[in-house]
């Protein structure tokens, strides 16, 4: 009999699941297929039924990072910047950076993804500009693109680096340094262009030769 497609969906679900989690701890060469499958606790054999390789996992593994995060459920306030503030505050937190809470694959596959496939590296650009998408829900409407852009990487940055760190008041001080240029950023409107004041040239004048007077 074969299975549902509610079997189906669960099972790749568990998987990406697994993988997400596994990857970050451990990155894609020191993670096998066997160990992804055991912790889904599926065989080897099902895998193929989802995927079609290890690399294609990986870069479904990042999309289903992003898209499924709970801090997508955060919803937009506008201006007030409470819903910013608590969006931020979730990523760049210890339980975000220890693997206490589901893991942004942004940060933790940084070092992996660019020596990975084309595949990988456009899930992970989609992926990133999905982050972007989603933090501009939460900035002033003026926010500039360039500015949620270096907004989305302090973000990123912040808990790639402190991932990597062993000391953990170190790893305090960047999380909240992160938090506070963010909420800066966002709290600070961008100054005007002055436009550059208009030149006026006089116009020449054209100076007509005098009429010969006929006597």
């Amino acid at each position: 009999m074969p299975y549902s497609k509610e079997h189906k969906t669960n099972s790749r679900e568990r998987i990406l699941n697994s993988a997400l989690r596994l990857f970050s701890e451990g990155g894609f060469e020191r993670v096998t297929l066997d160990a992804v499958m055991a912790d889904a606790g599926l065989t080897r054999g099902a895998f193929y039924a989802h995927f079609t390789s290890k690399e294609d996992l990986y870069a479904k593994a990042i999309h289903h990072g992003i898209n499924n995060s709970a801090l997508a459920g955060i919803p937009p306030e506008g201006e007030n910047l409470r819903s910013l503030r608590q969006f931020i505050g979730g990523y760049l937190s210890r339980a975000h950076v220890e693997g206490k809470a589901p893991p942004c694959p942004l940060a933790f596959f940084a070092t992996d993804v660019g020596v990975r496939e084309r595949q990988v590296r456009d899930a992970y650009t989609a992926a990133l500009q999905s982050l972007t998408g989603v933090l501009g829900t939460h900035a002033p409407a003026r926010t500039r693109d360039e500015r949620l852009l270096a907004m989305t990487v302090l973000m990123v940055g912040g808990v790639a680096v402190s991932a990597a760190l062993t000391d953990g008041a170190l790893k305090d001080r960047i999380l909240a340094s992160c938090r506070r240029t963010i909420m800066e950023m966002a709290e600070t409107p961008l100054p005007r262009t002055r436009r550059q004041p208009t030149v006026r040239r006089a116009a020449a004048r054209v100076t007509r030769p005098r009429r010969a007077q006929i006597d």
